[in-house]
């Protein structure tokens, strides 16, 4: 316990697989409203994971809900380091992202921080964290913190990916993620889902009778994202996402190399605009065609809203919720997206938002946001209603703050 403002609070110490600010991503915007939102209940010290030598400096807009401090331990992912973990995923079994994110510096912060300071709950963010939790943490409630089914990426990869190194490595790699997931389901007193498929994906691997996983929705920040002018007509697409993660890079070749064609033999000015941070080689090569745009990372996304005539979402892996599209349906963005792309949200076709699934049926949704102002004018309205009324951070934040309660006996 801590003292503030003459009152105790429990403390709880959240481990980050990374560090939320900035907010360039939907896991760090996940976990930054987390963050916020427990710290009306509880004291919180951070661990928090880095990858950049830069970021450590990132840290003083998290230490208004962190009191207890925030430390990061760098996490340093060479080639070396990579080809070291991926063979000894084969070697022990053990799964690559698990291995390749094993630091001995964070399990001995850890373990010094369980030894000194009295905390009521472990908090891990994202499933790669539970490899650092102690197998009898004393005294300690641990809730992981489940940002996706991550098993469901590399599984969803292996079948879609066109990229025979992604395929091979993701066909054995998410058979090991799903023994060490449901190791850690196993382990935890509560687990957060995103959504209710996830949770009952989740409650199938754990084994019947688990009864410790609850659904906590993602939610959007509305004040931030608010609905947006845009200009009519527009044959600007715009899609927004960290450029680096697999199921991002998938998506952007798939449009890129099978839809934006299409589109384009009905609407010739039609312009791609990518946005998001680290893009890889292969989505900086998208932008050999005149007609993609690739930003990198930007300070701001709001502003490309203003000219966007439909919001893409064209993923074929992946699993969770996407803040992508809650942000976007925040700022009134017709919205296009395959079904893998809107899980856990809940959005009805043709009233939210247009689902399509084919190269075919995509370029058609796409074409008739770009040709109907009529429409996207309502599905705009009606996503920025939805998100108001379903997705606020307040009522998302109270709804964790009771599922701490009841694990915590409270």
């Amino acid at each position: 316990m801590s003292e503030e403002n003459g009152r105790s609070k429990p403390c709880v110490l959240f481990l980050a697989h990374l560090l939320p600010w900035p907010l360039e991503g939907g896991g760090q915007i996940k976990s930054y409203h987390v963050l916020r939102q427990l710290s009306q209940a509880y004291d919180i010290k951070l661990l928090a994971l880095t990858r950049k030598a830069d970021e450590a400096q990132s840290v003083e807009p998290l230490r208004e809900f962190c009191v207890l401090g925030v430390e990061t331990i760098p996490l340093r992912r060479t080639q070396r380091s990579n080809l070291l973990a991926a063979g000894g995923a084969l070697v022990t079994g053990r799964s690559f992202i698990v291995q390749r994110d094993n630091t001995p510096a964070l399990r001995a912060a850890l373990a010094r921080e369980l030894a000194t300071q009295r905390y009521v709950a472990l908090h891990t963010d994202h499933l790669q964290m539970m490899q650092f939790v102690p197998e009898t943490p004393p005294g300690v409630k641990v809730i992981l913190d489940e940002h996706n089914v991550e098993f469901r990426i590399p599984q969803r990869l292996a079948q879609t990916s066109k990229n025979p190194v992604w395929r091979l490595y993701a066909r054995g790699e998410w058979k090991r993620l799903r023994r060490f997931e449901q190791a850690a389901l196993r382990r935890a007193d509560l687990t957060l889902a995103v959504s209710d498929e996830d949770r009952e994906t989740l409650e199938d691997l754990a084994g019947a009778g688990l009864g410790r996983i609850k659904t906590l929705p993602i939610g959007v920040d509305t004040q931030y994202f608010q609905a947006c002018p845009r200009k009519i007509l527009s044959k600007t697409l715009v899609s927004i996402g960290t450029m680096y993660w697999p199921p991002n890079i998938d998506a952007l070749c798939w449009f890129c190399s099978e839809i934006l064609p299409k589109i384009q033999e009905r609407e010739s000015n039609t312009k791609l605009m990518i946005v998001g941070a680290r893009p890889t080689p292969e989505v900086q090569a998208l932008a050999a065609n005149p007609a993609v745009i690739v930003t990198g990372s930007v300070v701001d996304v709001r502003p490309y809203g203003q000219d966007c005539g439909a919001f893409i979402v064209p993923l074929r892996s992946g699993s969770g919720m996407r803040v992508k599209i809650l942000n976007a349906l925040a700022m009134g963005l017709p919205t296009v997206s395959t079904t893998v792309g809107a899980e856990g949200i809940e959005v009805i076709d043709g009233e939210h938002i247009l689902l399509a699934d084919t190269a075919v049926e995509f370029a058609a949704a796409t074409l008739r946001l770009l040709s109907d102002p009529v429409l996207s004018a309502r599905l705009a309205q009606n996503g920025r209603t939805l998100m108001e009324s379903h997705y606020g951070w307040d009522a998302i934040g109270a709804r964790l703050r009771g599922y701490y309660a009841e694990v915590l006996g409270l």
